[in-house]
């Protein structure tokens, strides 16, 4: 059980940042919020361009298709989880290095 919802909580922060800010394979995820309308300015945004511009928001979403994910099957939140490990220490990784050069 701990182990489960410790993946889903990754998965979730992960597919939030893949909304949020990358761009993903063949630009999909800039193709998304661009059709939203993320790049608008903010008074002639719509409904979806302010949920894909709020982090906030996207991690809520995320969390609510995790839930579902890790109800029916949550080995399938695996992959999201294992990349959202990879980021974290990578950056930790690059936080130490700097520290270390100065």
């Amino acid at each position: 059980m701990a182990l489960s919802l410790i993946v889903t909580a990754l998965a979730t922060w992960r597919i939030a940042v893949l909304f949020f800010y990358d761009v993903g394979p063949w630009d999909i995820f800039d193709k998304i919020r661009f059709k939203a309308g993320c790049y608008l300015e903010p008074e002639y945004r719509g409904f979806w361009a302010k949920q894909l511009c709020c982090f906030y928001c996207l991690t809520l979403y995320a969390a609510l298709f995790c839930t579902l994910v890790w109800v029916l099957w949550w080995y399938a939140l695996i992959p999201f989880a294992l990349s959202a490990v990879a980021l974290l220490l990578s950056h930790s990784g690059r936080m130490i290095w700097h520290e270390m050069e100065k």
